[in-house]
């Protein structure tokens, strides 16, 4: 099974159809990512087949996150139709605008300083305002925008398991204590849920 703590639901794929047309990742790949050790198209690979091909993957994907580069080249208006409203609802939206995110985040957060990940995402909103501003109205706006992260101390925070239990006797807990369960896994019913 995946390290990745989102392994037990596709229910977040928003096309998990694992044959659709070739993006990034082949038809194979998607099956292998889908199938947990042993089961489906890894149940006829063996070890070093797996170790290869979440190599090649790997690498499709870095190389695909520098050709992110080219996107920008193309007009504003042919990056607004790669998710056209009339093709995704706004749920489906929020999973993929969410999912590129995450992938992203996660990949840049490897290698980098949360603080500087802060600080390039507050400047790309504060550049894309400044601009749509300047289009719409002639004017320049001094834009701040601002990430914060406040962390109680942990003595303050419950456990994974206390916050189970409030789940369990039926109570509501909010979203982000359901993600920790997910990510922790632990959670009894993520699809319900996330």
């Amino acid at each position: 099974m995946s390290g990745n703590g989102n392994r037990d639901s596709d229910t977040r794929i928003v096309d998990p159809d694992a044959d659709r047309d070739r993006g990034i990742l082949t038809p194979h790949d998607r099956s292998f990512l889908l199938a947990a050790e042993g089961e489906g198209v890894r149940d006829e690979m063996s070890d070093s087949a797996v170790r290869q091909k979440r190599h090649k993957i790997r690498n499709r994907f870095r190389n695909a996150l520098i050709d992110i580069q080219y996107l920008l080249l193309l007009e504003d208006d042919d990056l607004s139709r790669l998710f056209p409203a009339d093709e995704w609802d706004d749920y489906e939206l929020g999973i993929v605008h969410g999912a590129v995110l995450a992938a992203v985040y996660h990949m840049i957060r490897a290698d980098a300083d949360r603080e500087a990940i802060f600080d390039t995402l507050e400047e790309i909103v504060a550049n894309d305002v400044i601009r749509e501003y300047a289009d719409k109205h002639g004017v320049y706006v001094p834009v701040e925008v601002g990430v914060e992260v406040d962390v109680p101390p942990l003595e303050e925070c419950p456990t994974l398991d206390e916050v189970r239990e409030v789940l369990e006797a039926g109570e509501e807990i909010p979203y982000k204590a359901h993600m920790a369960l997910d990510y922790g896994g632990m959670h009894p019913n993520p699809e319900e849920h996330l």
